[in-house]
């Protein structure tokens, strides 16, 4: 029998895994990418259309999102009808700007004007 397997260390800054996978995820990505360009709550309706996304989509996806603590849902009423906002939390936006960090250490030229 082989020796067991240890994992590797992260080769990302302070030893950590590069590109989080929870960010990294495509539609995640652009998901996050576009609450932290508006810098503000944006409402589910306004984020689906602005991203060309399924209703189930985007809510799975940003469920994920929620559940990492990234995003914080908020669920409520606008007169008498419900109206979901959604916003990048300040770890969102921290893991956000980390993830953005790495992927310029891979990438050529994604630093450059």
């Amino acid at each position: 029998m082989g020796a067991a397997r240890t994992k590797p260390a992260g080769s990302g800054p302070g030893g950590r895994e590069p590109l989080a996978p929870l960010i990294h995820g495509r539609v995640r990505l652009i998901i996050l990418s576009h609450l932290v360009r508006a810098g503000r709550p944006l409402g589910f309706i306004e984020a689906r259309e602005a991203l060309g996304l399924t209703d189930g989509t985007l809510s799975a996806n940003l469920t994920k999102l929620e559940e990492g603590g990234l995003v914080q849902i908020v669920k409520g009423f606008e007169g008498r009808r419900p109206k979901t906002l959604v916003r990048v939390t300040p770890e969102g936006r921290r893991r956000f700007r980390l993830y953005v960090e790495d992927l310029k250490t891979i990438v050529p030229g994604l630093d450059s004007p």
